[in-house]
């Protein structure tokens, strides 16, 4: 008796498809996962990323994106109450559709995204310098800068001084993880996106679903609240300090000895008129030298430029104590003019730093 081949081999496509195409995908995450392992195994020790400042950037993120699909989800729902579209109320429980959001917008790779991962990364790496800073405190020691300034006789100074304790402690909690606004309505966007991917298929409500998910996505753009952020309110009490030249000095000393990062960026900013976030990656830099030079040209002295540099160095073990020996000298015979135009370009627009920083790498190339 014969068999019809050609009739077997019909029966078994339905079967073997779903196996062809999970061997062709598991090929293609393999070839990913080697292109990934060859990229780290070149990278130079100083550019890898360390398992503390990772596990803080991911917790950072998931945090941000399952505050934005919670905040999303609620009002969607709201809106569509009372539409008959049963595929997307059917997919509104807020825990699941956060996990979901957060999944697919790692796969999708749209948050590889330049400025978003350098807030993130410089978030995580300055609460952990901080941490270290407040470990390395004398035993026994008590902070006295802010709180001192809090029961001051000085209303509005103290009030700042408050809200700053307040927004600080919230976020080493992890009761606040937040990014400036302009980053937070791209991911408002992005996860809105999601959510009309996870909700709109199959349904015949599409448009109702899309109107309430963009609904819902300005709604949230326009409640969010940069001055509520631990920055701005670091810039309105380092405007009300106001400190000389000869109090600043102990200033940025003691905000480092406190921990108070967001506050000693702030201030250093606000003398030299330069964007807070160029500072701040000036600080959080292992090297130092520009930290140094941006010291020198906001007018402090060897002194007080060696007393920061220790306390950074005593709690960053990626920074060099010789090192900045040798540099310390240097940087105290620059006159304070000279220093301020070696940092002319952080002086420049926004717009402007990163067009010139974009043609140097270029060039780089």
């Amino acid at each position: 008796m014969s068999v019809d081949q050609s009739d077997a081999s019909q029966a078994c496509k339905p079967q073997t498809a779903p196996l062809l195409a999970r061997a062709a995908a598991a090929a293609v995450r393999s070839d990913v996962h080697l292109a990934s392992a060859i990229q780290d195994f070149f990278l130079a020790e100083g550019d890898r990323l360390d398992d503390r400042t990772r596990a803080a950037t991911a917790a950072t993120l998931r945090a941000i994106l399952n505050s934005i699909a919670h905040d999303l989800t609620g009002h969607a729902a709201e809106q569509l109450a009372g539409h008959a579209v049963e595929p997307c109320t059917a997919a509104l429980p807020r825990h699941a559709a956060a996990g979901a959001l957060v999944h697919r917008l790692y796969a999708s790779g749209l948050l590889r995204d330049h400025g978003l991962m350098e807030e993130l990364f410089a978030q995580a790496r300055q609460d952990i310098l901080s941490d270290a800073l407040l470990v390395n405190r004398a035993p026994g020691a008590t902070p006295s800068f802010l709180p001192a300034l809090s029961a001051g006789s000085d209303e509005g100074l103290a009030d700042a001084a408050i809200a700053y304790l307040h927004a600080e402690n919230a976020r080493r909690a992890g009761g606040r993880s937040d990014v400036p606004g302009p980053l937070r309505e791209r991911l408002t966007w992005w996860a809105a996106a999601v959510l009309r991917e996870k909700w709109s298929g199959g349904s015949s409500g599409r448009i109702a679903i899309d109107r309430a998910i963009a609904g819902a996505a300005q709604h949230s753009i326009s409640a969010y609240r940069d001055d509520d952020r631990l920055e701005a309110i670091a810039d309105r009490l380092a405007a009300l300090l106001r400190p000389g030249a000869a109090e600043l000095s102990e200033r940025l000393a003691q905000s480092l000895e406190e921990g108070h990062l967001a506050l000693f960026v702030a201030l250093l900013a606000q003398v030299l008129a330069v964007d807070a976030r160029e500072i701040r990656a000036l600080l959080l830099d292992p090297a130092g030298e520009q930290l140094s030079l941006a010291l020198r040209a906001a007018g402090l002295d060897r002194a007080a430029i060696a007393r920061v540099g220790f306390l950074l160095t005593e709690a960053d073990p990626r920074r060099d104590i010789e090192a900045f020996a040798d540099t310390l000298d240097v940087v105290a015979m620059i006159a304070p003019e000279e220093a301020l135009e070696g940092l002319a370009l952080l002086t420049l627009p926004t717009d402007f730093r990163a067009a010139v920083r974009a043609l140097d790498r270029a060039v780089a190339r």
